[in-house]
């Protein structure tokens, strides 16, 4: 893999890119556009993305603002407008490649929104689709009267930022039991989200959930997602798995698995079955 960083221009706000190119001796055959999780930050995703980079696809990562290493005040990406700016923008960056949407957590309810306008003729059509331990319900675990006066804040203090109360331990087994020493982590992510961009997101998920029939049928969709998950449950993501109208779709759930499954200890199950698909769908040689 070799990798690229660029800074670029989205609405007058200056983001941070990555892109993930194939080794020189591999040619591209797609690109990729990924959504990173509430949070997270590109280069988080590094290890997972090289699966795809040596079968010949170029990944695009944009840091959304106030995220990894894109300005803003952290949590806060602004609305919907600046997201489909990035869209766009990526979507430029694409060129005439045939290309893939996938996300994790906050980044597979993203790339769930991308497959959905895509089905409904607002986006191209994409090749292939992975999404990881959903964002579904961004509000589980929010009594609702705490989203009723978010709803009504948000208008009039759109930058105002709250705690998600994601840790680490509930994302990813470690040698220190849950406990991540890896610096670049302590130093890009963070577990603020705006409440505008909490209500957005909150909305998306009741969107996707009256919409998700729309999805390709034709277009291969992998949902991958950990039992054990505490911050997007695996009922939630086998319930929303099947409404979406994909004839072409798998659901891989890991027992015992946690929220990042390609991170931590006992990945190799999860890297296992992203490659079987993949075999199915993208094969290493076309």
């Amino acid at each position: 893999m070799r990798v690229e960083t660029q800074k670029i221009m989205v609405n007058g706000v200056t983001l941070h890119r990555v892109i993930m190119h194939p080794d020189l001796e591999v040619p591209v055959r797609a690109v990729a556009i990924f959504y990173h999780g509430q949070g997270d930050y590109a280069e988080r995703y590094s290890e997972v993305l090289d699966v795809f980079t040596k079968r010949g696809v170029r990944c695009i990562i944009t840091d959304l603002p106030g995220h990894g290493r894109s300005p803003g005040r952290r949590g806060h990406v602004g609305d919907e407008r600046m997201l489909e700016a990035v869209i766009h923008s990526s979507m430029k960056e694409v060129g005439e490649f045939p290309h893939a949407v996938m996300g994790h957590s906050m980044g597979g309810l993203l790339a769930l929104r991308h497959l959905i306008a895509a089905g409904k003729g607002l986006l191209p059509k994409p090749i292939f689709s992975w999404v990881s331990s959903p964002l579904i319900d961004p509000a589980a675990g929010r009594p609702t009267w705490f989203t009723s006066f978010v709803g009504i804040l948000a208008p009039a203090f759109p930058w105002v930022t709250v705690s998600t109360g994601v840790t680490s331990a509930m994302c990813r087994l470690t040698e220190e039991d849950g406990k991540s020493s890896d610096r670049s982590i302590q130093e890009l992510w963070h577990r603020r989200v705006s409440l505008a961009w909490g209500v957005f997101l909150i909305k998306t998920g009741e969107w996707l959930q009256e919409t998700a029939s729309h999805a390709h049928e034709d277009v291969p969709l992998l949902m991958t997602q950990g039992s054990d998950d505490l911050v997007c449950p695996a009922w939630k993501a086998r319930e929303l798995f099947d409404k979406l109208g994909s004839k072409d779709k798998s659901y891989v759930e890991i027992e015992g698995g946690l929220h990042e499954l390609f991170s931590g200890i006992g990945n190799d199950q999860f890297f296992n079955s992203l490659e079987l698909w993949l075999d199915k769908v993208f094969p290493s040689s076309p």
